[in-house]
């Protein structure tokens, strides 16, 4: 294969994995974003390509996905 076929397939294979992640964002329905942005990241997704799946920025999209991060992670007692 040439290089030309190779690029069209990434692309491609690229647009597949963006209509799936939408497609799967759309069917999360109604749950918390940053529990939307926590399993798309999990799907191996950036925080930009969450953030255009799911309509906000990428800076959002961060905050969710810390937020999100923080609660799960048990807090270490100062003393």
């Amino acid at each position: 294969m040439t290089n030309d076929v190779n690029e069209r397939l990434a692309e491609a294979i690229d647009r597949i994995g963006k209509v799936l992640g939408a497609l799967y964002a759309s069917h999360l329905g109604d749950i918390d974003q940053g529990l939307k942005a926590s399993r798309l990241s999990r799907c191996g997704f950036s925080n930009t390509e969450i953030a255009d799946l799911l309509g906000t920025s990428a800076n959002t999209s961060n905050v969710s996905l810390h937020k999100n991060r923080r609660k799960k992670s048990p807090r270490k007692k100062r003393k």
